[in-house]
């Protein structure tokens, strides 16, 4: 199989990080999540911290901070690093060969390399809040808000510099619905789909 590399977005308790390991696991190849991606920031001498500033939420505009807040040049400034960090961890997983990567606009970063898959992973959001709810103590209508705003958080993240639209189904190779769908079943889809490719 030639090398590829896979790029999931995801809604919020998709579960699109999992899909994305069982994907890793059945392809044998490397699978990095924001944990993962943190490690290897680590390992290339991005400074600690830096990767993970503004993780998955909307940067706001220079010029917004510049009247609001008296710190917006540094602001500014660790923006710019926190953009170039994470570029810079995703060219370098996606140097070492075929892997899945998860979120962080991957697909984008690294959408002139020929390898990629981009692939989406949606879920119905009475099925995300029954999942908010197994691990948190609210309120079904605080659980619909969490769940809601984590979702824009990722879209306003996404379409930042004007080059994507978060979720639309044009703007990826494939797209998903785990609530219509095993994950084993979308695992098995996009494994096929690999397969074609090769023919």
């Amino acid at each position: 199989m030639k090398d590829f590399v896979i790029c999931i977005g995801r809604q919020y308790l998709s579960g699109g990080k999992d899909i994305g390991k069982m994907l890793a696991d059945r392809l044998g190849v490397a699978f990095y999540d924001s944990a993962m991606l943190r490690g290897k920031a680590k390992e290339i001498g991005i400074e600690e911290g830096i990767f993970d500033m503004f993780d998955e939420k909307p940067t706001r505009s220079f010029l917004f901070n510049a009247v609001m807040d008296p710190y917006s040049i540094d602001s500014a400034v660790n923006e710019g690093k926190v953009i170039e960090a994470q570029r810079r961890v995703i060219l370098d997983a996606a140097s070492k060969g075929s892997c899945v990567i998860v979120g962080r606009r991957a697909d984008k970063i690294i959408e002139d390399d020929e390898r990629v898959i981009s692939i989406f992973i949606g879920a119905d959001i009475e099925d995300r809040i029954a999942r908010y709810l197994e691990d948190n103590k609210v309120t079904e209508r605080n659980a619909r808000r969490a769940v809601e705003r984590k979702d824009r958080e990722r879209a306003s993240y996404y379409n930042y510099f004007g080059d994507g639209d978060w979720g639309r189904a044009n703007n990826y190779t494939m797209c998903f619905s785990s609530s219509r769908m095993s994950r084993e079943q979308i695992v098995d889809m996009i494994c096929h789909y690999l397969d074609k490719c090769e023919e």
